[in-house]
């Protein structure tokens, strides 16, 4: 899979999320079980929006700046480690479909993650 469209999937999934987190935080955290405050799941999707656009500018780019990727790349990291750590610090209070939700998206945001390093260590 090409860089480009990696970062493409990523701007799509990013912007849809996003979307969806601010428009519906509310009846989210109650389906969740979510013990934090839904304005934690509305800021989640305020940053989601402008990564959305980064993601969406790295795609177009010739190839993918070294400093965007390492910028991804920790983010990613941070996103999954984040998500681990909600799910350690919250998963038995929340929802059987609130540890689905949230350990789908880190499963998929690791698989980026994953695709992102391949590009990063490919030879150029």
């Amino acid at each position: 899979m090409s860089d480009r469209v990696v970062y493409r999937l990523d701007s799509l999934a990013a912007i849809t999320m996003g979307v969806v987190l601010l428009i519906w935080a509310a009846p989210l955290t109650t389906l969740a079980g979510w013990p934090i405050p839904q304005s934690f799941l509305s800021g989640v999707g305020l940053f989601l929006v402008p990564w959305a656009g980064f993601n969406a500018w790295v795609a177009t780019q010739p190839s993918v700046p070294v400093r965007a990727a390492r910028v991804h790349l920790a983010v990613d990291a941070s996103w999954v480690l984040g998500s681990g750590a909600l799910l350690v610090a919250y998963g038995p209070r929340m929802s059987g479909i609130g540890i689905a939700i949230v350990a789908a998206q880190a499963v998929a945001v690791l698989g980026v993650f994953s695709l992102k390093l391949v590009g990063v260590a490919r030879p150029r």
